[in-house]
């Protein structure tokens, strides 16, 4: 059977959106927005064989301009989603073929994600139903509330990041085309344990910065020099 396997890239959202007028993944790094980094990797990826990306809808020139000048191929659908994330999830997913059984989800904040995490995460998900890629939190972790601690976890400590793989048919059942059926999880990991998948952890070397402010750029440029 033919593993099918899309990249759903993911560029709005609450947690993208650093100000009324502009969006983490539009920010510049070098010369270039910083969703093109998620982009590229994808395109490099041999086990995607096409990408949606989900974006503001102030942003579809652009980013259309952008996947023509930097000939991205493989995205074949430019969608527009709203900040809330279960309704972005569910509109990029309504453009995939029906062909597709597998997608990797990405957020578009993260740019130094790489070709061979995304392949980590796919094969990973072929064999075992999911892949979520994760670092290792190598510091004493604590539960904590209102500046106390409540509990410390004892044994490793990880931090889920993305790229994520699952099913096609797991997203469409947490994340229904149909509006009021859908449930306003925290991330995709929540979503998709409460309707029973094990997720399976892909550890990861590298860092995985998350792009949040404008003051976050400087550190991701070092980073990839």
């Amino acid at each position: 059977m033919k593993h099918i396997t899309w990249g759903l890239v993911m560029a709005t959202g609450r947690a993208e959106k650093i100000s009324s007028a502009i969006e983490t993944p539009f920010l510049y790094l070098n010369d270039r927005p910083v969703l093109a980094y998620s982009l590229a990797a994808f395109m490099q990826c041999a086990e995607i064989e096409g990408i949606v990306v989900v974006i503001p809808r102030e942003r579809a020139d652009s980013v259309l301009g952008l996947v023509q000048m930097l000939g991205l191929s493989k995205v074949k659908k430019i969608v527009v989603g709203g900040t809330r994330r279960p309704v972005a999830m569910a509109l990029g997913l309504e453009y995939l073929p029906d062909d597709v059984k597998w997608v990797c989800v990405h957020d578009a904040s993260r740019p130094m994600v790489t070709p061979e995490q995304i392949t980590e995460t796919v094969k990973c998900a072929w064999r075992n139903g999911s892949g979520v890629m994760t670092t290792e939190i190598g510091d004493p972790v604590v539960a904590a509330s209102r500046n106390k601690i409540e509990s410390r976890m004892e044994g490793r400590a990880w931090a889920i990041i993305s790229p994520q793989t699952y099913s096609r048919e797991v997203l469409d059942t947490v994340y229904p085309q149909v509006a009021k059926k859908r449930k306003n999880y925290a991330d995709d990991l929540e979503a998709v344990m409460a309707v029973g998948v094990e997720p399976r952890l892909v550890p990861s070397a590298s860092v995985s910065l998350r792009i949040q402010s404008a003051d976050d750029l400087a550190p991701a440029l070092a980073l990839m020099k």
